[in-house]
């Protein structure tokens, strides 16, 4: 097979992680936030100590990676972000309080989406180009919105295992398609409101993790771990992902990359007309 990733390289591997910090807890269960500390202080353990735990990992290994932060959790720990750009690793927006986007109307969405991007610019001074939405939900109306809004590239979608362009009428937009049987969230998320949900075996998940990165390097494809600091920070995860990371150390061909690094080799393929554009499903059954 030949490469399509830079210097013949034969698999993309992106290290992600969503940073939501406690913001998601007060659109998903705003009573209980209110009244109870219990999932706010579990969430808080993210930025508070997983992060770091994080970035030392990355740094043994000299592996980059990609943090999709709410601009609302990037304020409240700026030492977090700065310490991340600092290592030379990608920010990307992810919403400001992780409202899932179904939840909001076109207005509301670019609110969130023009707020976020000014409070990364007031912290870094410059706004990110990448996005990942909250819960991976998009509304039909938001890669346009996206792109109206300057943002390049999106990872939310499931259809594929490469990049492409999605069309939207105001052009295109790159897709880095995720999946979330390689969500850690899926396996080890475990908290009030879902504690009849078990905790999956550690050695199934690498497994898992494992044979799938074997299908993405038998064709080629881009592998995107999406990982979140309050759930695989703890140690027993962490130590999933070393090993993840040893075991895809050991194949010859990797690209490690980051999203933003993918996004910029996406748009030079789309003007060489080598990447390939798709549509959304249309909003009603075709009449055939």
């Amino acid at each position: 097979m030949s490469s399509i990733w830079p210097n013949g390289k034969r698999v993309a591997v992106c290290l992600s992680w969503d940073v939501d910090g406690e913001s998601a807890q007060y659109v998903r269960f705003p009573d209980r936030a209110r009244n109870q500390l219990s999932e706010l202080h579990q969430r808080l353990y993210g930025p508070q100590v997983g992060i770091w735990k994080v970035l030392n990992l990355l740094k043994e290994y000299e592996v980059p990676g990609t943090f999709y932060i709410p601009s609302y959790t990037a304020k409240l720990h700026p030492d977090m972000v700065e310490a991340i750009l600092n290592d030379e690793h990608t920010v990307g927006l992810h919403g400001h309080l992780h409202h899932s986007l179904d939840q909001l109307t076109r207005e509301e969405e670019q609110a969130v989406l023009v707020k976020s991007q000014e409070i990364f610019k007031e912290l870094t001074g410059s706004v990110p180009r990448i996005f990942r939405s909250p819960s991976w939900e998009l509304n039909r109306w938001s890669p346009e919105l996206l792109v109206q809004h300057g943002v390049v590239s999106d990872s939310s979608l499931m259809d594929d295992e490469v990049p492409y362009a999605l069309e939207t009428p105001r052009g295109p937009l790159i897709e880095i398609p995720i999946q979330w049987l390689l969500d850690d969230a899926e396996h080890w998320n475990h908290h009030r409101a879902n504690r009849d949900k078990a905790i999956s075996d550690p050695d199934a998940v690498f497994r898992l993790w494992s044979t799938e990165f074997d299908g993405y390097y038998a064709t080629g494809g881009c592998f995107v771990l999406t990982l979140h600091p309050f759930i695989s920070g703890r140690w027993a995860y962490m130590a999933v992902l070393e090993r993840l990371i040893k075991y895809i150390r050991s194949f010859p061909g990797v690209w490690w990359t980051t999203l933003d690094e993918v996004t910029g080799w996406s748009v030079d393929r789309l003007a060489q007309n080598q990447l390939p554009i798709r549509q959304s499903p249309a909003p009603e059954p075709l009449d055939f």
